[in-house]
């Protein structure tokens, strides 16, 4: 979405909250880039896909807000 106005960007956007969290990490699950939050011990909360191919978007493994569970060998998919 393009918003062209005025009104300066700072007024219209005032409430939208930029700061991004700094804890994300990039892994590569299921040969696709996710950046994801660590939520405990092995278990990341992905936040967003990072792929060219219009099919990575389709997998729901992939989607955001899915638990993953990262461990040192592997990555398997959580419920």
């Amino acid at each position: 979405m393009i918003l062209y106005s005025v009104i300066p960007a700072e007024v219209v956007f005032k409430d939208f909250n930029w700061e991004e969290r700094k804890d994300s990490i990039e892994i590569d699950y299921l040969g696709e880039k996710v950046t994801a939050f660590p939520l405990g011990s092995n278990s990341f909360k992905i936040d967003r896909l990072i792929s060219t191919s219009p099919k990575s978007y389709l997998d729901s493994r992939l989607a955001p807000g899915n638990i993953i569970y990262y461990t040192p060998d592997s990555l398997q998919e959580g419920l």
